[in-house]
Order: C-alpha cells, then sequence, then structure tokens
C-alpha cells in the first residue's frame, strides 16, 4: 500500500470479502474494511475508523477496476443500503460466500476432515424474492434504509423483489399517505397461488379507528393485495384472505399466514428442501425431532418419510399455520411442541427421549447451549441448517465435543447480492 499525496489517503489493493458490506485490503498487519468494493479493485481509501488491528475506510477513488466488477443494473444503488454486493459479479460473490462458510468452519469451529461441496447458485440472480420489507419514516413514506443509517429512501420497486410485489408498490404508498396510523414498516408476502399477496403492517403507535376505512379500502376493489394485517405486540387485526400459500417439490402445500416467517426465495427454498431430504436418507422405520421447525417448511415432507416426528418451534402463531397445514395436507404423524427450544429440548431429554435423526434449523444467532442434552437422544445423524456461518461453526464445534463428526457442507445461496449464505451440515456419530 502506497501513501498518496493527500494526507491520511492510501492505495490500496482490496484482496477478498468480508462476511458484511466490506472488501478487505491489507496494510502491514492491519485489516482495512471498505464497503462498495470488489476483490481486485485498486482504489483511493481514507481510514474512516481505526481500531487495534483494523480500520474502515471510505473508497475515494477507484483506479483500477477489478475484472470481476459489474456495473451495478438498479438504479438505487449508492442510496439504498439494501444489497452491498451488487457491483459484483454473480459467481465472484458465490465464490466468496464459499470461502466464508469454509473459513469459519475451520477458524471458528477447528473443524476439518469434511467435504465442502460447491455452493449452489441461487435459481434466479433476480427478482427472487417472494416478501420484502419496507420501512416507513413519521409521514409514512415507505423505502428502504441508506447503508449504515435509518434514513429513507423511497422506491417504486426493487430488482430483488418478486415482479408482483413490485406492481403493488405504489399502490401501497398511495394507501399509506391516507393512514392515520404510524406504522414502522410494512411488508408484503406473495403466495405460490395466483394473485395471492397479503401486505403485514407493525404498528408504531395506537391504531386509529379512523382507519378501519382505509384498510377495507385497499383490499375492494380488488387491486392485487388480497389480505392485510396490523399488529403490535399481542394486538393483531386482519383484513381479507391473510394467509399464504408456499408449494414444495414435494407435493405439499402449506398455508401460513402473511406475518408468519417464510424463507424469501421461493426457488432456493425448493432446492434448500431437496438437499436436506437427500442427505437425511429417512427411513419409514426414523423417529424425528426436528428444531426450531417454524410454519412446517421441512416438517411435513419429513413426516412423509417418517414414523413420526416431533416438531419444536417456540412462535405460537408458526405452530398454528403448521398445523393447519398438516390438516390440509392430511398428515397426521406430528407431534407438535409449542415451546422455547432449549426448555423443550431439556424437558425430552428429562423423559429420557430418543431419536433417530435430529433436524434443527435455528434463527441467525443459533443453537447455542443445547447440545449436551441433543448427544443424550441416541441419533445417528444431525442436519443443521443456518444462515450465520459464524454460529453455525460454534454450534457445530460443540456438537464435536459429544461425539458427532462433521462429514458433509453444503452452501447454498438464497440471498443472491448480499453476503448471507445459507448452509446445510450434517454430522453423524
Amino acid at each position: 500500500m502506497e501513501q498518496t499525496n493527500a494526507k491520511n489517503d492510501f492505495t490500496l489493493e482490496i484482496q477478498s470479502l468480508a462476511y458484511g458490506p466490506y472488501g478487505i485490503g491489507r496494510l502491514a498487519n492491519q485489516v482495512i474494511m471498505v464497503p462498495a468494493t470488489v476483490p481486485g479493485d485498486k482504489i483511493t481509501v481514507r481510514v474512516t475508523e481505526g481500531k487495534e488491528n483494523y480500520a474502515f475506510g471510505e473508497m475515494i477513488l477507484l483506479l483500477q477496476p477489478s475484472p470481476s466488477r459489474q456495473t451495478p443494473p438498479c438504479s438505487y444503488v449508492g442510496e439504498c443500503g439494501g444489497c452491498p454486493w451488487q457491483q459484483i459479479q454473480y459467481e465472484t460473490q458465490l465464490k466468496a460466500k464459499e470461502r466464508s462458510v469454509a473459513d469459519a468452519l475451520r477458524r471458528i469451529g477447528k473443524l476439518d476432515g469434511f467435504e465442502l461441496r460447491p455452493i449452489m447458485a441461487s435459481p434466479a440472480e433476480y427478482h427472487y424474492r417472494r416478501r420484502i420489507r419496507l420501512q416507513c419514516d413519521e409521514s409514512n413514506r415507505a423505502g428502504f434504509f441508506r447503508a449504515f443509517s435509518h434514513n429513507l429512501v423511497e422506491i417504486d420497486g426493487c430488482l430483488l423483489a418478486d415482479c408482483a410485489l413490485n406492481n403493488v408498490i405504489r399502490l401501497l404508498r398511495d394507501w399509506l399517505r391516507e393512514l392515520n396510523t404510524p406504522l414502522e414498516h410494512v411488508e408484503i408476502v406473495k403466495g405460490d397461488e395466483p394473485n395471492e399477496i397479503v401486505a403485514v403492517g407493525k404498528v408504531a403507535g395506537e391504531f386509529n379507528p379512523k382507519d378501519v376505512s382505509v384498510c377495507e379500502h385497499l383490499l375492494n376493489p380488488p387491486t392485487g393485495i388480497g389480505g392485510l394485517i396490523l399488529h403490535r405486540g399481542k394486538w393483531r387485526k386482519g383484513w381479507g384472505d391473510t394467509a399464504v400459500s408456499i408449494r414444495s417439490d414435494d407435493s405439499i402445500c402449506l398455508k401460513v399466514e402473511g406475518d408468519v416467517f417464510t424463507q424469501a426465495n421461493a426457488g432456493g427454498n425448493r432446492r434448500l428442501l431437496s438437499e436436506l431430504l437427500g442427505a437425511g436418507c429417512f427411513e419409514t422405520e426414523d423417529r424425528l425431532l426436528e428444531l426450531y421447525c417454524g410454519p412446517g417448511n421441512f416438517t411435513l415432507s419429513l413426516a412423509k418419510r417418517a414414523r413420526e416426528v416431533v416438531a419444536v418451534e417456540g412462535h405460537r402463531q408458526s405452530v398454528d399455520s403448521a398445523k393447519r397445514s398438516a390438516q390440509f395436507n392430511d398428515i397426521d404423524n406430528i407431534r407438535w411442541i409449542c415451546a422455547y427450544v432449549p426448555g423443550a429440548v431439556e424437558r425430552l431429554a428429562k423423559q429420557r427421549a430418543r431419536f433417530s435423526k435430529i433436524i434443527l434449523d435455528p434463527p441467525r444467532a443459533g443453537a447455542k447451549g443445547i447440545f449436551r442434552n441433543l448427544a443424550s437422544f441416541g441419533a445417528s445423524k444431525v442436519l443443521y441448517v443456518s444462515c450465520n456461518p459464524a454460529t453455525l461453526a460454534r454450534d457445530l464445534s460443540a456438537l464435536a465435543q459429544h461425539g458427532y463428526k462433521l462429514v458433509l457442507v453444503q452452501p447454498i445461496d438464497l440471498f443472491p447480492h448480499t453476503f448471507h449464505v445459507e448452509t446445510l451440515a450434517v454430522m453423524i456419530r
């Protein structure tokens, strides 16, 4: 790295990508993290915040662009903070995500001897999201936040959103201007059936009774939005059809309330389910334990292959949706437990429960603290689905201390143009 004439400005070559919105270069032994950069870029950088062993910087000038740099197709890039990797060609994104998974497992988890399969690309690079969340300001304008701030960028459409969602954004913005009730954000969710879109708003204050007619007007006459949910704490009110259909390649159709979490990438989620079912080698005599089952994204397909599934989830609405979906699909070999997962695992361990295989898909924070009890269930295989390489590595390392060996890791990209990556890991003993 060479110092330029401007004080505190330097020439820096970006060498890799962080698990985050930064490219990484190095000055002596110090890591310099710079947003909106690409491996191979040669830039002029200014340090904005210094730490002991690393620093944050901003790109002052792009001296020589990387061969992997592309012109972002989105007109909001530079304002919106939603797609920090849009300037990076997709193949380079995939390689970086695969490397971030491998690095976390080896560096954080101290794990080795496993098969790391090549990352699976998203079936679609753009327009893959079936749900997007629009932030709202005090005037109920809707859009995305700028990078590293809560300043709103009002949008007319998003290149990552399904086209059907983009078609109703202007309508939703007009409706928000009529609304007297302040909202924190509004999410729009598309189902797999035609004309199946639900809007979900989180109320920031108290619901204004004058808005009952405003909410009814959003759906009548038909506008492309078939259902509306407003909620705040335990208060919740719905209009129209508030559930969406989520179809798999396994002849399963989930019926999920719009305010219940579902994977945003429909095609990628079907690919994830297929990989899970293949890696699990499930048999008709299996008794399965599924933790963090959500609304049954994996559960119903697992139940079709096993003798019984015990499915644990702490979110009541998710469990209610999952139960309705099981009835809709005539599946009755699932025991649902709505409870805090670590507590449920501890109770099952005290009951000396036994399972042949365990499946878990925890939130980003992972599943810390459950693995001693998990090991007592006698399962020959654990399949762990994760959206965070760091917590995945931590948790697999904990399982390894209880006799399990990591044998297979399959990264799957569900989030093109972001640094996020989904991973399926398989451990056996």
